[in-house]
Parts: C-alpha cells; structure tokens; sequence
C-alpha cells in the first residue's frame, strides 16, 4: 500500500510538535511493515531521507504555512488557501506512483480542497480542532473565528474521522454534527531510543520538578509558575526547570510578556534562580531531564492526547497532569499519576505536593504510566489499527458509499 501523510515540518529531529512525531513513528512502523510512505511538508529543512519527504514548492505560501505552525498563529489569509498547493504536490506524486490513501490533520480545513481535487481516499486524524485548542484571546479573532467554521465546514464531507482520544472525537462530532461513514478513535504510537533513561527513584533529584512545553498560554505555563511560586513557600529548597520556547503570554493590551520579564513580575528576587528555563531542546536532553526531575508536569489549558506525557509516561515519571481535554484517558488520578484541575495553580500544587511527600507511591505510579504506554500505545498495535481503518475508507470511496 502507498500511504501518505500530510506533516507541518520534518524532520522530528528538528521541531517539537505532537503531529510530527505521530507522522515519524507511524512511517517508521509502516514501513518496517513493507508498506511505501510518503510525507508531504513545508519549509527548507535537512533530512536524511529526501526519497520519500516531499516539500511544498518555494513560494511565499509554504514559507508562511512553515512559520504558522513553528512560531505563533499567523493573520495570513492565504494560508486558508494553502491546500492548492498541497493538492499540486500530491497529484504530481500520485502520477509516478499511485497513492492508495492520505491521513492528514483537519486543520484550516485544507483536506476537503484536497481529497476533491485529487480524489484519493483521505483520512482526517483530529490532532488539535481550532474551536477547542484556540485560547480564547485567539478565538476571538476574525481569523480564529474563520478557521473554526473552514474546519467545521470541511469535517462535514470527510469520509473518516479519527483521533487519538474519545473525547475530542465526541466533541468535534457534536459541534459540527458530524456523521462520517468511518469514526472511531486511534491512539497514538509511543516508543523511544533504546538509550532513553528510565526513571528511578533512586537517581532522581527529590527536589527537581520538571516542565516540558512553550511558554504561553495554551501550555499553562503561567498556571505551572503560579504553583510553584506557592510550593516554595514551604519547600524553598524546590527547583523548577523549565524546557520550551518563549512564545509569551498575551497581556490585555495584546502584547506579549515574554520569560524573563513574567518571572520578574512573580518571583522577588532571591527566588528567580530557582527557575531555570532553558528554552527548546532535543529528545535525548528532555529524556535526561525527565530521569532527573522527581516529576514532570503538563499543565495545557486543552490537549488531544499529548505526546509531552506519552513520553514521561514511557519513561516511568511521576506525573501531575491537566484534567483538560484527553489528558484524563490516559491517567487515572492515584494509579498512575495525578491530575489536577486545568486552571487551578493551587490544586497542582496540591498534587505536587501529594507526590513529593510520599516517593515510593510516586514510584509506584510511574510504574504503572510506562505499563499502560508500552501495553496500549506500542507502534505495532496503532499500525495495525491504521490500517484496517484505511483498508474500510479504500473500500468506502471506490464503491462510492457516502459520495
């Protein structure tokens, strides 16, 4: 089977973001299955691999669509229009070698332009709707509101919608009362390098919480400081380190608070070198810091199913996870992990705290996270429900159910 994928950047190596690593997994297993897999992307990245990575032509649209997805929301228009060139791409692939189906996200509504101008079987994989991963300031914006009805008006002619968590598919297929002939949800893969430390208590800094995400609204970053500031007021011994880009956080006026200048406005002085942002990094490093840390923590106003706890989880870290979005599908507060209310500083730091004093049930839970990972979320199980789910849409569109 030739399957392609739609990926906002590549490679993995290079950018931090939830649908990349679902696309490099997903090859990887696929192929390894026999199967020849395509990605289409934007930008001017290196990889190794140019054989099978396709990249939208220079123009001013890929460069635009490239930034959107690695820095922040674009007020560019045209980017709704982006899926011409997509469609021009595939089709020039799909010439040499026929493509039996594309799995692509929902966002801007680019797959509907797609699958009729190429007439390939497409599948929609929900990996983050604007109408509940927008923060409201983005919302609330002609462009916020644009996106959310392209989005919806799309979802509703797609022939299969999946995603990785139950809840998501529930809401996206209430809101815009979606009856696809194929729904169902499909969990992401996980698996690291086979050096990726596992997390001991024994070699853990007791004092040491860790935060994996950018610094901005959408991630919680401010609710993750604000709990710690509060920590500290009886354990001042406590570190936090902080690994993300600044993306900053809007303020009423709409400009943007940035790091340094936040924490200022937080932490008197003799407190501010117990934070330690180091910004982005690569997979190896955040694995190290997560083996160090005695907790990771995911504190996002709103997630699918975040790969930032897959990875902990994988991993064996105690974890304080949001009850936002899909997070509560993958922990259950007390068995293998804690999860604390998304927009309570105090109720995290209530569960920080609740981890901190008691290790050997924190270990206890990170035993159980990497169990419920490597059983439920292992490459071959997700393939292998892949593609059934594509076999069925092949069959839908070529016996023109739905069409």
């Amino acid at each position: 089977m030739h399957i392609a994928f739609w990926s906002p950047a590549w490679p993995l190596e290079q950018f931090q973001n939830g649908i990349i690593t679902y696309v490099h997994w997903m090859k990887l297993e696929l192929e390894r299955r026999g199967h020849t897999v395509t990605i289409f992307t934007s930008g001017e990245t290196q990889s190794s691999d140019q054989s099978s990575v396709i990249r939208a032509r220079r123009s001013r649209w890929s460069d635009r669509i490239h930034r959107l997805v690695i820095d922040r929301l674009s007020l560019g228009y045209r980017t709704f229009n982006f899926s011409r060139v997509i469609a021009a791409d595939v089709l020039r692939v799909h010439r040499r070698n026929p493509i039996d189906i594309i799995e692509m996200e929902e966002s801007f509504g680019w797959f509907a332009d797609l699958s009729s101008r190429t007439a390939i079987p497409l599948v929609v994989r929900l990996h983050g709707p604007a109408f509940l991963s927008l923060v409201e300031s983005e919302r609330d914006t002609r462009f916020g509101r644009k996106k959310i009805r392209k989005e919806g008006r799309a979802l509703q002619i797609a022939h299969a919608v999946v995603s990785p968590s139950v809840l998501t598919l529930e809401q996206t297929t209430a809101k815009y009362n979606l009856r696809p002939a194929h729904s169902r949800c499909i969990v992401n893969p996980i698996t690291m390098d086979a050096q990726t430390p596992v997390w001991k208590l024994q070699g853990c800094e007791p004092e040491t919480l860790l935060f994996v995400g950018r610094f901005d609204l959408r991630k919680g970053a401010d609710i993750v400081l604000a709990a710690f500031q509060r920590l500290l007021a009886d354990r001042p011994n406590l570190a936090l380190i902080f690994v993300g880009p600044d993306r900053g956080i809007a303020s009423a006026d709409g400009t943007y608070v940035h790091f340094v200048e936040y924490l200022s406005s937080m932490f008197q002085e003799s407190l501010r070198d117990r934070v330690e942002f180091l910004g982005p990094l690569d997979g190896a490093e955040i694995a190290k810091l997560r083996a160090r840390a005695m907790v990771t923590i995911i504190a996002s106003r709103w997630e699918n199913q975040s790969y930032a706890l897959l990875e902990a989880m994988y991993q064996g870290c105690p974890v304080v996870c949001t009850d936002a979005g899909g997070c509560p599908e993958s922990i259950i507060d007390g068995v293998n992990g804690k999860i604390a209310k998304s927009e309570s500083a105090e109720h995290f730091a209530q569960q920080l705290r609740a981890i901190l004093d008691d290790p050997v049930a924190a270990e206890a839970m990170g035993h159980a996270a990497r169990r419920h990972v490597l059983e439920l979320h292992s490459m071959q199980r997700v393939a292998e429900d892949a593609l059934k789910m594509y076999e069925q849409v092949i069959g839908t569109v070529r016996a023109g159910i739905g069409t």
